[in-house]
Formats: C-alpha cells, sequence, structure tokens
C-alpha cells in the first residue's frame, strides 16, 4: 500500500496552561512552521499525503511513528473529521488532535480564532508570508526602504508602546516602508532601554512621553487635540498590541498585532496604495484592516458593542449623532489610516483629560469606547470608511477589491 505511516506527537513536559508549542514540518512542497495549543494531556497526530514523505521538528513533544495498523485507523478518524478546524490540512500532510474533549477543542477554538482574524494556519497567506507568525527579521530589510527624513513629509506614523518587547515587530515593519513618513512615538516614562532602541532604528523619531491613562486611545488623543496632528495630510495609528483578554492569550495578541501591521503598513506596495487612495478619493476619511472591521461575519453586533454601548451612545450624541442614527462600524484594535481633520467632531470633545488611571479593565472603559467611535467621528464629519486587506495588496491586487476597497460608512 503506497502511503506513509502516521506520527503521534505526544507532549514531553509540563507548561502552562496558555502555552503555544511550535511545529516545523517538512514535505515535498517545502516546511511549514504550525503553532499549537499544548497540554500534558493533549497530542497531535500527522498524517502524511498518500506516498509523500515527510520530516517532524518538535521541541515540546516526543515524535512516535505508528505501525501500519494503527497508522490505518489514524487515516480513517481523519476522514471521519467534516469541520475543517478540527484539522488541518496542508500540502503534503495533514494535523489533528488527540486527547480528552475539553483539551481538544482548545484546538478547534485556536483554529477559529485563527481564521476569524484572516490568518488560517493551513491557508495561503500565512504559506506566503511566515512573518506573521515569527516577525520580520532585520537582515531581510529591502533596500528601497523610505528615506527617514523629517519636517516635510506628508504622513506621520503614530506608535504607541507600552510592551517594550512589541518595539521588534514595528521597527520591522516600519524599515521596509518605501514611502516617507515622520515617525511619532508615545510611550510611558521610565522605558529608557526602549528610547536607546528606537534612537537606534529612527533617530529622528519624536518620542512624546505619556501617562499611563487610555492606553494607545489617550495618547494619541492628546496628540490629535494638541494640535500635532495638524500638518499631516495622512496620519497611521499603530500600537504595540499584546492582548490576553477576552479568551484571547497571549499568542493571539502577536498575531493579532502582526495582521493589523500587515494589513496597514507591511504588505508590499500598501502603504503607497493606502495613501493613494486618498489621494484619489477625498471622500475616504480612514482606511483600516478588513479582517478587523467590526460588526463582522465572524463577530456579531452584539459582540463589538459588548459592555460599552451607553457610553459610545452618549458621547455620540455630543458629537452630533443621535442614537437613532448611530451606525456601529469601526476598526477592532485601533489600528488605522486617518486624515486628522476627519477626527474633529471627536477633537472637539476634548476627553483625553477624562481617562482615568489605568485599572487594567477589560472592557468597559472609555477607552474601549473611543475604539467604536473613532469610525463614527470620521462619518460626522462628512467623510467614509474603506478597509485593506494586506493579502490582496501582497498579491498585486492593489486597488482592486482585495486589497483596498471603500466601505459602506
Amino acid at each position: 500500500m503506497n502511503f506513509q505511516r502516521a506520527y503521534r506527537l505526544r507532549p514531553s513536559e509540563a507548561k502552562a496552561d496558555d502555552f503555544i508549542a511550535q511545529l516545523r514540518v517538512g514535505a515535498s512542497a517545502g516546511s511549514r512552521n504550525l503553532l499549537l495549543p499544548y497540554a500534558t494531556d493533549l497530542g497531535y497526530f500527522v498524517v502524511p499525503t498518500s506516498g509523500a514523505e515527510v520530516s517532524i521538528e518538535a521541541r515540546h513533544f516526543c515524535l512516535e511513528k505508528l505501525g501500519l495498523p494503527a497508522s490505518l485507523w489514524v487515516r480513517l478518524r481523519l476522514a471521519l473529521l467534516f469541520k475543517k478546524k478540527k484539522y488541518l490540512k496542508f500540502e503534503g500532510f495533514s494535523i489533528f488532535s488527540v486527547g480528552p474533549k475539553p483539551q481538544r477543542k482548545r484546538f478547534t477554538t485556536f483554529n477559529q480564532h485563527m481564521f476569524n482574524i484572516g490568518v488560517s494556519l493551513d491557508g495561503d497567506l500565512i504559506a506566503a508570508h511566515p512573518e506573521l507568525l515569527d516577525g520580520w527579521a532585520d537582515d531581510a530589510v529591502p533596500e528601497r526602504a523610505a528615506a527617514r527624513q523629517t519636517g516635510s513629509n506628508a504622513t506621520a506614523i503614530v506608535v504607541h508602546i507600552y510592551y517594550e518587547e512589541t518595539w521588534a515587530d514595528i521597527a520591522g515593519v516600519l524599515k521596509r516602508l518605501t514611502i516617507p513618513f515622520d515617525l511619532i512615538v508615545t510611550m510611558v516614562a521610565g522605558l529608557g532601554g526602549l528610547v536607546e532602541a528606537i534612537r537606534g532604528d529612527f533617530p529622528d523619531a519624536s518620542i512624546e512621553p505619556m501617562e499611563n491613562r487610555g492606553r494607545d486611545v489617550r495618547p494619541f488623543l492628546v496628540l490629535l487635540e494638541m494640535g500635532r496632528l495638524d500638518r499631516y495630510r495622512y496620519v497611521c495609528k499603530v500600537h504595540g498590541k499584546k492582548s490576553s483578554d477576552g479568551g484571547r492569550k497571549s499568542y493571539m495578541g502577536a498575531i493579532w498585532r502582526r495582521r493589523l501591521l500587515f494589513d496597514l503598513l507591511a504588505a508590499p506596495g500598501l502603504a503607497a496604495s493606502i495613501r493613494d487612495m486618498f489621494e484619489r478619493d477625498p471622500s475616504v476619511g480612514m482606511i483600516g484592516p478588513r479582517a478587523f472591521r467590526l460588526p463582522s461575519e465572524a463577530y456579531s453586533k452584539e459582540l463589538s458593542w459588548s459592555v460599552n454601548r451607553k457610553t459610545v451612545l452618549d458621547l455620540a450624541g455630543k458629537m452630533g449623532v443621535p442614537a437613532d442614527q448611530f451606525r456601529l462600524d469601526f476598526f477592532g484594535g485601533t489600528m488605522f489610516w486617518v486624515r486628522p481633520e476627519a477626527l474633529a467632531p471627536l477633537r472637539k470633545l476634548r476627553l483625553s483629560e477624562a481617562f482615568p488611571e489605568e485599572k487594567g479593565l477589560l472592557d468597559g472603559g472609555l477607552e474601549h469606547a473611543v475604539e467604536r467611535l473613532f469610525g463614527a467621528a470620521v462619518v460626522a464629519a462628512g467623510y467614509r470608511l474603506a478597509d485593506s486587506d494586506g493579502f490582496g495588496a501582497a498579491r498585486g491586487d492593489i486597488g482592486a477589491p482585495g486589497a483596498v476597497r471603500t466601505g459602506l460608512g
């Protein structure tokens, strides 16, 4: 019978509940890096495609090559898995979990989370852009990187950093940009090592210390309200996202951060495409990542509102948008491109001084309400929203419906 025998992966050590193991599987079509939820009673089967040879590098697993009867049984189990999120299928092999049902559910839930943000582990995007899993390597910066000049650029990139380790991802993306920009970095005081790293990468960056209030939202509002962004035609707002709330463990924070950066800045040619779209269409006031535009098919209106409805509607009323005319339409994660003047209705509220001291709220804080108001402010100012898809841009579809498109806002 012409097929390779299956492999079983057994956990080799105890780890924290939110630990994610990395696995590398090589097949005739090339190697793939995988992320897998890890627990002492959660294992995996790797099933080669008939006739294919595979190699497996698994630091945290004991590897066992199964005999013929066991391999046949594993293939039968795989054939009976009708729900796609219960297994991953690659060119050359498939993989699925084994263990108690609650542990197997961790695997399917993880796959669903990844699918919801467009980063399916067995999809074409990860295959073409493994940096979404691993980050951007310093040794691969293209020669056509943007000139780092200040004082005359029409574009500013505003970065907020709280977690120092997230700067590596952001710096890796910024170094690859082919459009000129000014860099403004906000951060809490006491991060001297981070200041040194930023200066090393971008000597002309403007670094603005801020109080630890309102996370990434308040620092941006401070810049907006003080007129610091007025001289720019377009501003890109990003931050060192590292969420572990709402059931999203730490690994999801890194994936979210990299996908957001990819859909705003990192995809080849996308930043220039977004800037050109602003130039071509003066009605567009904000452009954000399509995968995080909420509500969506994967994230209902109820989930998108969460516990923030009352605060959002109260503030929207102060912007001149009555509750019965308010339409929830925003970019989860508060990363986007925007014309500063399109945020005038929000700027007039002068909310930057209304944020309390940081209390570690998972939801329901003023920052969560304002997250849902950025898009509403743009519409109230007479503009509309558009969204971007880095994968479409990476495939050369810049300006087509798969790359940057206008929304309905």
